[in-house]
């Protein structure tokens, strides 16, 4: 009767063991995830910024580009005015 109930014991003490070990593997899991989670949020939240950062020189490249097209446009213009006029008085 007593090897029984030691028996018993036993197993429940090893039981007990096996659930805390569990619970303490889970818990520094979780732990190890939820700072990786957070390090990729950061990332995603900083690379959003460069995007918009991005995006908005782009615009403002396009809008010089378009501006130095212009410039170039009357410049071709002008040229093209001087060599007229320099055919006509030859």
């Amino acid at each position: 009767m007593i090897a029984t109930i030691s028996a018993i014991g036993s197993l429940i003490v090893a039981v007990l063991v096996l659930l805390w070990t569990v619970y303490r593997d889970s818990s520094s899991d979780n732990t190890v995830l939820e700072s990786r989670i957070n390090g990729v949020e950061t990332k995603v939240a900083l690379m959003e910024q460069s995007l918009v950062a991005l995006e908005q020189e782009q615009d403002q490249m396009k809008s010089t580009l378009k501006n130095l097209e212009n410039g170039l446009h009357e410049l071709d213009l002008k040229i093209e005015r001087i060599l007229t006029i320099l055919d006509t008085k030859k």
